[in-house]
């Protein structure tokens, strides 16, 4: 027997109940007793809800009731403190500002006049200090004249003297006085501008007073008003909340039951056909699960399509697996050497051969050898490939550039004594550091010891040089350069060469990560001959039956290698 189960359909508000019974008829009963407990339950539960409400709008009443008559004592309270009683004096007193200061202003200049009048000795103005200066001319002519016809102890001499002697003290009176008026000018003008300056700096400070306490009685006032509202609105839904009530006579259920539940005629279960089309979805989903597992499984590259078609660029070959071949302790690259006929080595030469052809205008001498991530046989491709061509008797030079993980000695069985970092730093000539090897002829210069920062002398003037004084020495340069999404040293060189090959390991390297490395390089500027794809197992490789395992491992095509 089941469980009792309420389904409610979207964007709608009616809810569907079921219950599953071996009876018909108890099944019908229980949904529609369940249906009458739900409405009479929501019929109690709004009752309820509307008592708490009411009871909760009471005390909220009596709340905003306290706090509206707080907030009208607190602004009486502040109006009377602040003697604000109208809020539209600040213009009055802004005005009068302005009239005191005009007033001060004018004060100011009677002042500076009376100071000059007073600082040029008063003057001699008026009708009775002309007739006094003029007397002072008269006598002062009449003594001038008197003193070329008579002697000094004339009668008319001694009395012409006495007269302007006369004079004189009369003038000296007449300016002692007018001195006297002007710096009592002064000092009623300097009174009248400290007294202006007093009462606009007054006037001043109680403009500043009020603004100030207006806006703190405005801030009072929307106190007031907010609670004056808060409590309009509270009173207004409990009135609402009462006449409701009262109208209706007691809370109505907010649900109703639309149909009875009758019993079923037929069982609704199990439903066989349901049940095998599920099946047959779940057989559906698991079969696709295990597809994308395995697919996702098999992230890496089987095939110079997948390589071109992912990245982008054309590929310039594979290179065969070689561990099994070798004798033990030797090197692929000496497969260059030792059977140069091999499968290995035409892979070599054909990618040798893709890179003179990728560039008609320009003459590829200086190569950049990288890859995205290490392990993926960019050592063992850029000494192989430098091999082949010093092999066909081109003037070769291999430049092991990985200053943090050099690997090129090891391959070589010599000792990284010396090399690239301490020409860079300019602790050796270059002279000093190329080297021969004697099976091949060709030339190669080692890391040497690791520098403080290699990124730094990889992207040097210095290096700079180095390529171009190379690439004309050489007919071909080939640097074995760290990997590009773990340093960026590689990113450095791929602008200073003629052109960039990138190395991808066989069924290992993941696509993502392949492409993320291609990106990068485009990014930095790399003119990419192609990609190689490396330890390709060639027995493997031809059971997936793609269009390029024929090339490399068809019988008809194994007869022209010599293993």
């Amino acid at each position: 027997m089941g469980g009792l189960v309420a389904r409610t359909q979207t964007m709608s508000r009616v809810i569907a109940i079921q219950y599953r019974s071996p009876d018909p008829k108890l099944a019908a009963d229980s949904v529609n007793q369940a249906i009458r407990t739900y409405v009479d339950g929501q019929k109690s539960g709004k009752d309820r809800d509307i008592l708490e409400l009411m009871k909760f709008l009471s005390s909220q009443i009596e709340d905003t009731r306290t706090r509206v008559i707080n907030a009208e004592r607190n602004l009486a309270q502040f109006r009377a403190d602040n003697q604000l009683y109208d809020v539209g004096d600040a213009s009055t007193l802004t005005r009068k500002l302005y009239e005191m200061q005009s007033q001060l202003l004018t004060a100011e200049q009677n002042l500076r006049n009376s100071e000059a009048r007073l600082g040029s000795g008063g003057g001699m103005l008026g009708v009775e200090g002309s007739q006094l200066l003029s007397e002072l001319a008269s006598a002062e002519k009449e003594v001038a004249a008197l003193s070329f016809e008579l002697g000094p102890v004339h009668p008319r001499m001694i009395e012409a003297r006495r007269r302007l002697a006369a004079v004189e003290s009369r003038v000296g009176s007449e300016r002692g006085r007018l001195a006297n008026n002007n710096r009592g000018e002064v000092e009623a003008a300097r009174k009248s501008v400290e007294r202006l300056k007093s009462e606009v700096a007054k006037l001043d400070e109680q403009i500043s007073k009020q603004t100030v306490s207006s806006a703190q009685l405005r801030t009072l006032q929307i106190e007031l008003d907010t609670a004056k509202q808060h409590y309009q609105a509270v009173l207004t839904r409990l009135q609402d909340v009462s006449v409701t009530t009262q109208g209706q006579g007691g809370s109505r259920a907010s649900a109703k039951q639309l149909n009875d539940a009758v019993p079923s005629g037929v069982p609704v279960a199990p439903r066989k056909d349901l049940i095998v089309l599920m099946a047959f979805l779940a057989s559906l989903a698991l079969g696709v699960a295990a597809a994308i597992v395995i697919e996702l499984m098999d992230s890496g590259f089987r095939s110079i399509h997948q390589l071109e078609q992912l990245t982008g660029v054309a590929a310039l070959g594979m290179v065969p697996f070689q561990a099994t071949r070798l004798k033990r302790n030797a090197a692929p690259w000496l497969n260059i050497v030792d059977k140069p006929n091999s499968a290995y080595s035409e892979a070599m030469r054909t990618i040798r051969t893709g890179i003179q052809l990728s560039s008609a205008d320009h003459s590829q001498r200086t190569v950049v050898v990288t890859s995205s991530v290490p392990g993926e046989g960019k050592t063992t491709t850029s000494l192989s490939l430098a091999a082949a061509s010093a092999a066909s008797g081109a003037r070769t030079l291999l430049i092991d550039c990985d200053l943090r993980q050099p690997s090129l000695h090891k391959n070589l069985g010599v000792e990284n004594e010396a090399g690239l970092a301490e020409f860079l730093s300019g602790q050796r000539n270059l002279e000093e550091l190329v080297h021969v090897e004697p099976r091949t002829g060709l030339y190669y210069i080692l890391a040497g010891k690791r520098p403080p920062s290699p990124t730094d002398l990889l992207g040097s003037l210095r290096m700079r040089r180095l390529m171009q004084q190379l690439g004309e020495a050489f007919d071909l340069v080939v640097l074995d350069t760290p990997p590009v999404l773990a340093v960026s040293d590689a990113l450095l060189l791929v602008r200073q060469t003629d052109t960039t090959i990138f190395v991808v390991r066989w069924e290992k390297t993941r696509r993502d990560i392949a492409a993320a490395g291609v990106k990068m390089a485009y990014e930095a500027g790399a003119r990419l001959s192609g990609i190689v794809l490396t330890q390709v197992d060639l027995r493997r490789h031809a059971q997936y039956d793609y269009t390029d395992s024929g090339v490399y491992y068809y019988r008809g095509y194994k007869r022209y290698y010599g293993e």
